[in-house]
C-alpha cells in the first residue's frame, strides 16, 4: 500500500503554492488577473505556512519555553495573507499589474473585456507605453468613456 508521509505532503503543498505565488509576482502568468482580482497574492505567505507547518513537531521539541514565537508566525502570516488576498500593496504585484490598475476602473473594465475575446492580449502589458497604448485605443471603443463620447461627437 502507498504511504505518504505527512510532513513531506505539506512541503510538497507548501513548495507548490510558492512556485506559483512567485510565479505570479514575477508576471509569469497573467490569465489569472482578469478571473481573481489578486486572491492568488496570498499563496505566498500561505505556502510559507505549510512549509513552517511541516516542522511544527521538531521545532516544539527544539524550541520549548520560546515555542510560542514559532506559533505566532501562523497568526502573522495569516494576517499578511488576507491583506495580500483583500488588498494587496503594490510592491507584491508584477509590474504590468501595477501598469494596468494605473488606468481609471473604466478603461479597467474595457481592458478585461478586450483580454476575454483576444486571445494575444498579452502583446498589450508587455511595457508601461504598450498599456497606455492599449487604454488609449479602449478609450475610444467604450462608450462609458469620456474621451470616447468626445470622439464620436
Amino acid at each position: 500500500m502507498f504511504n505518504l508521509d505527512p510532513t513531506l505532503l505539506l512541503q510538497a503543498f507548501g513548495l507548490t503554492f510558492l512556485g506559483v505565488g512567485m510565479a505570479i509576482r514575477l508576471g509569469l502568468w497573467k490569465k489569472w488577473y482578469w478571473r481573481t482580482k489578486g486572491s492568488l497574492y496570498s499563496y505566498m505567505p500561505l505556502g510559507t505556512m505549510f512549509l513552517l507547518y511541516s516542522f511544527y513537531e521538531p521545532m516544539k521539541a527544539r524550541l520549548g519555553a520560546s515555542f510560542w514565537m514559532f506559533q505566532s508566525l501562523f497568526g502573522v502570516l495569516i494576517l499578511v495573507g488576507a491583506w495580500w488576498a483583500f488588498r494587496p500593496p503594490a510592491f507584491i504585484k508584477p509590474a504590468w499589474v501595477r501598469w494596468v490598475e494605473m488606468h481609471p476602473k473604466d478603461v479597467r473594465q474595457a481592458m478585461e473585456r478586450a483580454a476575454t475575446d483576444d486571445p494575444t492580449w498579452e502583446q498589450h502589458v508587455t511595457s508601461p507605453e504598450a498599456v497606455e497604448a492599449w487604454a488609449r485605443a479602449l478609450k475610444f471603443k467604450n462608450p462609458r468613456s469620456k474621451a470616447g463620447s468626445k470622439a464620436k461627437k
